[in-house]
């Protein structure tokens, strides 16, 4: 890869113009927030999509000796990755796998089934490894629909029992607790943990919940039901519905400006005309645009702050260059920091998307 051609030909030298520092303290500080929430919910923090554009490996390792009862991956690719780094953290891998990944060795993770032959698969060739019961309660994505539970059930072999591990199952609007839809997937998953119970099977972990699911557990009616909390965006520190202030923003992206320039009024910056200077400004030049994960959507209106100012990017965001205008900003100079704001209010994108389109070659540095 790029990144290890780079630390093989500059070794320690190379200085890379862009890069994505993730705040430990901040990382931890957040996991100490949701770990007080709830009735003895514990944090099984998400580490899947590269832990939501913060570096999969680099999070993982901040995390690691604080005692969540798992990490959560979606793909074995994932999972592997954390197991070579030597994360010493159970890993539960939520996504399919194929068939064929499971039968060359014997693999140190714990796994989700959807089916009764995606289960029979996983404890042919794992053996060893615990399972989690994935449940649709009406998500209507993967897992067992739960009018099969029972059948599902029958059909495990009374030797199997003990590799059952968890049971889990996915919200689809967790911030809604008022809708009745809502409502019967929670009383779903009480009817699923029954149906275990009724065939002497009681599950380490129970875990429906996602962040907005853990931040309303209470309203939800599953404080004191399940166990565990399946954490990722609340965790990198951002509410999905803004609500709580004790969660910080975990991650910054920062690019170097390198050209600082005049704009004169009326003349135009960027592909399509779309800014035309309305008097003379100082334009920057940053190297950095969408390819890097500065979305196309931040043109004319995203901003970037240098030497502690808000500046506005003009003109289109370019697959590389991003141009802002520092008219407001004393001394600027080529070399000086830009830290872009770049999770922006949008109703056409989530903050999972800012994030998970965050290029996983930028350098992350963990301060």
């Amino acid at each position: 890869m790029f990144k290890e051609w780079i630390k093989r030909a500059f070794g320690r030298q190379y200085r890379p113009l862009n890069k994505v520092e993730i705040s430990a303290s901040t990382l931890l500080d957040n996991y100490k927030v949701l770990s007080s929430i709830g009735q003895k919910i514990h944090i099984a923090p998400v580490f899947k999509s590269n832990a939501y554009g913060h570096g999969l490996v680099e999070t993982a390792r901040i995390l690691d000796s604080r005692g969540a009862p798992f990490f959560c991956v979606d793909s074995l690719y994932e999972g592997y990755k954390l197991h070579r780094a030597g994360i010493k953290t159970k890993i539960l891998v939520m996504g399919y796998v194929d068939v064929k990944n499971l039968s060359f060795k014997k693999l140190p993770f714990s796994f989700a089934a959807y089916n009764i032959s995606h289960f029979l698969n996983l404890v042919k060739y794992q053996p060893h490894s615990g399972i989690h019961i994935f449940v649709d309660t009406g998500m209507g994505r993967e897992g067992i629909p739960i009018w099969d539970l029972k059948i599902f059930l029958k059909k495990i072999p009374d030797r199997y029992i003990k590799n059952l591990e968890g049971l889990m199952s996915h919200f689809a609007a967790s911030d809604k607790f008022n809708d009745l839809r809502t409502k019967s997937q929670v009383v779903a998953f009480k009817n699923a943990i029954k149906t275990l119970n009724e065939k002497n099977i009681f599950p380490k972990f129970v875990h429906i919940a996602n962040s907005s699911g853990l931040l309303n557990n209470r309203k939800l009616g599953i404080d004191g039901i399940t166990n565990v909390a399946r954490c990722g965006i609340a965790l990198y520190g951002i509410d999905p519905e803004e609500k709580n202030s004790k969660l910080k923003r975990a991650l910054r992206l920062i690019s170097k400006i390198v050209q600082v320039k005049t704009i004169k009024k009326g003349s135009t910056v960027g592909y399509d005309f779309t800014y035309v200077a309305k008097k003379n400004i100082k334009a920057a030049v940053l190297p950095i645009g969408y390819n890097d994960g500065v979305d196309r959507e931040l043109s004319n209106r995203g901003e970037v702050i240098v030497r502690g100012k808000a500046c506005r990017i003009i003109g289109r965001v370019s697959m590389n260059i991003t141009t802002i205008d520092v008219t407001g900003v004393k001394n600027v100079r080529i070399g000086d920091e830009g830290i872009i704001k770049f999770i922006t209010p949008s109703k056409t994108k989530i903050p999972y998307e800012f994030l998970v389109n965050l290029n996983p070659e930028i350098k992350r540095v963990v301060i």
